[in-house]
């Protein structure tokens, strides 16, 4: 059980991390891309699919719910602290101005908006802190452990033995 959980878990990881990795390399904005989000979904969702399933088959085909779930929710948490450790990586040694040009973005939609002088500047320092890496990451690790234990109990209601 918690070789299949780890093996699945962070090879799912790794490969979130090394398709940001790819994309930033290649000039490919990484923030709101609906390709690489569909794909982070997509390594989570079967993360915990596959470790449920290897271990139904190393069990002769009948695997319970409950025994199901721990392994999918354990290979989807690692998934999503594997990746949370790459998503660290990207924003302080990758890429660590990514929020200059956003910054500049939502400053001048607060200006638009009507904000100046110590209104404008609060606010600013209130994004700056929310783009800072720790941020990113913290968002990043509880949003993919959220989906993928939500796709963990799916997979185990899918792959469990029928009662």
């Amino acid at each position: 059980m918690k070789f299949n959980s780890i093996k699945y878990g962070a090879l799912a990881g790794i490969l979130c991390g090394a398709m940001m990795t790819t994309a930033f390399y290649a000039g490919v904005s990484t923030r709101n891309n609906r390709y690489l989000t569909l794909g982070f979904i997509i390594l989570t969702f079967a993360s915990s699919f596959v470790t449920i399933y290897k271990e139904k088959k190393d069990k002769d085909g009948e695997i319970d719910f409950k025994r199901s779930l721990k392994i999918g929710i354990s290979a989807a948490l690692l998934c999503a602290i594997v990746f949370s450790g790459f998503t660290f990586f990207y924003y302080t040694v990758m890429n660590p101005n990514y929020a200059t040009k956003y910054l500049v973005d939502i400053e001048l939609s607060l200006k638009q908006a009507g904000k100046a002088g110590a209104e404008l500047q609060n606010e600013m320092n209130l994004w700056r802190e929310d783009m800072s890496p720790k941020n990113q990451t913290t968002k990043t690790l509880f949003g993919i452990s959220v989906i993928s234990c939500i796709f963990a109990a799916i997979n185990a209601l899918i792959l469990c033995k029928k009662d």
